[in-house]
């Protein structure tokens, strides 16, 4: 249930960067090679990249690392735009990703997330995401009554 929650939190966290509903910007194609097969190497380069101006923004003081301060920051920030309610995109969950539990989230803690969230979404376990598995992800991304 932990794993559930974590995902589901971190998938709140990952559609901060993503284009808001209704704006008729869809998110990227992972399927590179429009092979009509998402691998986990293209999962992981079309997740990297949103995560890395996802964690760099939320870094303020660009040490590397995100405590739960520049995680609340972030949340205010997300919140005066509109892009959040209280608490922001996945709230204090993002602090779970602390895997060594030392008080901040690094980016190889917040890019290991990519691997399981890849496992959660291939369904079949066929070591490939369908177009069908992408759209029912993101689906429970947004969430119910989501865009």
């Amino acid at each position: 249930m932990n794993r559930i929650l974590l995902a589901a939190a971190f998938a709140a966290i990952a559609t901060f960067a993503q284009a808001q509903p209704g704006s008729g910007r869809e998110p990227p194609n992972p399927d590179t090679d429009h092979d009509g097969k998402v691998t986990l190497a293209e999962f992981k380069a079309s997740q990297g990249e949103r995560q890395s101006r996802m964690f760099a923004r939320m870094d303020a003081n660009g040490d590397g690392k995100i405590t739960q301060a520049e995680m609340d920051a972030a949340s205010k920030r997300a919140e005066a735009a509109g892009r959040g309610g209280p608490g922001g995109p996945g709230g204090g969950m993002l602090m779970r990703l602390d895997a060594n539990k030392d008080g901040a989230v690094t980016k190889a803690e917040m890019g290991a997330m990519t691997q399981r969230r890849f496992d959660m979404a291939d369904t079949n376990k066929d070591g490939w995401l369908s177009k069908g598995e992408l759209l029912m992800m993101r689906q429970r991304m947004r969430g119910p009554g989501g865009a």
